[in-house]
């Protein structure tokens, strides 16, 4: 009786542990069947300097399961609105469905490129709009995306900037980068500390003298840092904390030096 009832407890253990870790295959596997979703709208002719076009690239969950279709439907919004950002309101109002469908927010971005050209025949350059997504990590608790977005209305230069966004594996669900601080305060320090080696600058050394832009005279994390294998990322646009000729501003803090700063479990 006593070996009957050791191997039910043996049995149920390892029941236990195939369950869990089928599980964990499962939510991986469907988040990880996914795709590159290419999209195009319009044409630049690069010979005349003449056209408007909208480019998109995004990887992109294809399981079938609510996680995937959550994090696709936010993806998609975050395509619209970052089309819709170069076109004006009066615009987007005036065409049905522009800040819900692709298509007509490329309809806006294209007839507002007509209208220019109406008025000023003669302005060089072509407009155009790229949008380019990608996994940073796929970890069996989160997914760490990145959007980079490209576009070009006339000017010096065209504007760049990237964008993170954190998702739930299990739900779908954008997750507050926040929520995986403890101590917001210690992680801004250990961000100046590692802003300043790069830069090379010391301790002492104001930083607005030294040409850089602060929020209220003070040293800010960026709005966007993103969760990798090694550690986290930080990334300031152009124009964030320093001039466009400067670029991005990028470096990485190792786990190793966040402990009881970053939530490591949460990621991992």
């Amino acid at each position: 009786m006593r070996l009957f009832s050791g191997l039910l407890i043996i049995s149920g253990v390892i029941c236990f542990s195939a369950c869990n870790s089928s599980q964990k295959e499962e939510i991986n596997t469907a988040i990880k069947q996914a795709k590159f979703n290419k999209t195009e709208f319009g044409k630049c002719d690069t010979t005349g300097n003449n056209g408007a076009t909208v480019k998109i690239d995004l990887w992109e969950p294809a399981g079938s399961d609510s996680a995937s279709s959550k994090i696709r439907t936010f993806l998609s919004g975050k395509v619209i609105e970052r089309v819709n950002e170069q076109a004006d309101s009066a615009s987007i109002a005036a065409m049905p469905g522009a800040d819900k469908n692709l298509k007509a927010a490329y309809e806006v971005f294209a007839g507002n490129y007509k209208k220019l050209k109406t008025q000023f025949p003669d302005a060089p350059g072509c407009w155009f709009i790229e949008v380019k997504g990608d996994t940073v990590m796929i970890s069996d608790k989160i997914v760490q995306y990145q959007l980079d977005h490209f576009a070009f209305t006339g000017g010096a230069h065209p504007n760049s900037f990237r964008s993170y966004y954190v998702f739930d594996v299990k739900t779908g669900a954008e997750k507050n980068v926040k929520t995986f601080v403890s101590d917001s305060v210690a992680l801004l320090k250990k961000a100046e500390t590692a802003f300043r080696k790069l830069e090379k600058i010391a301790d002492t050394t104001n930083l607005e003298d030294a040409g850089y832009f602060l929020a209220d005279h003070k040293f800010f994390l960026p709005a966007n840092y993103a969760f990798t294998k090694e550690g986290v990322f930080f990334y300031y646009n152009p124009y964030e904390i320093a001039a466009y000729a400067r670029g991005a501003v990028t470096f990485t803090i190792p786990y190793g030096e966040l402990e009881g700063i970053v939530k490591k479990e949460l990621i991992f």
